[in-house]
């Protein structure tokens, strides 16, 4: 079991007509497209249309939320949406300000559409720490932002019938 998952990838739930955008911010863009390709990767493994994702980069994760919201009121038929970025911590408070303004922001995205922004922006002491997590191995986030969009989806399918 790799990323300390409760499944393996091979033991996610298929999700063949979800619709899906991911979005990166361009900030430290090879671990964050590291994050995005996995993510990519491991939607098609689990029969997602090519067609049905589509990647967005935004300048940075501040705009992450804003880039969200614009999606789902383009696309209302957008099930979720995938969010990646590398917030560096700093010497100043900024990093912490940014962190908390993008999940705050997923979170009114998420409540004004009543969908889920899978939220895989994170706050990392070094480069190299955002490298452990974007590598090619089972840590990189994107498994993990797939995982919880299967499990998420396949629950709200259930609800639904």
């Amino acid at each position: 079991m790799g990323a300390g998952l409760p499944k393996t990838p091979e033991q996610f739930h298929k999700i063949p007509h979800a619709r899906l955008a991911i979005i990166g911010s361009s900030w430290h863009s090879d671990c964050v497209d590291a994050m995005i390709n996995r993510a990519q990767k491991e939607l098609l493994a689990l029969d997602v249309k090519p067609q049905n994702i589509s990647i967005h980069k935004v300048p940075g994760s501040l705009e992450l939320p804003f880039a969200a919201r614009l999606l789902f009121e383009a696309d209302p038929e957008l099930d979720a949406i995938l969010a990646f970025g590398v917030v560096l911590k700093g010497i100043t408070s900024h990093d912490e300000m940014v962190l908390h303004g993008v999940f705050e922001g997923f979170m009114d995205v998420t409540e004004r559409f009543g969908k889920p922004v899978i939220n895989e922006v994170i706050g990392v002491d070094s480069v190299e720490d955002a490298q452990k997590r974007s590598g090619d191995n089972h840590m990189n986030k994107g498994v993990e932002a797939v995982y919880a969009t299967s499990e998420l989806l396949h629950w709200v399918n259930q609800l639904k019938g």
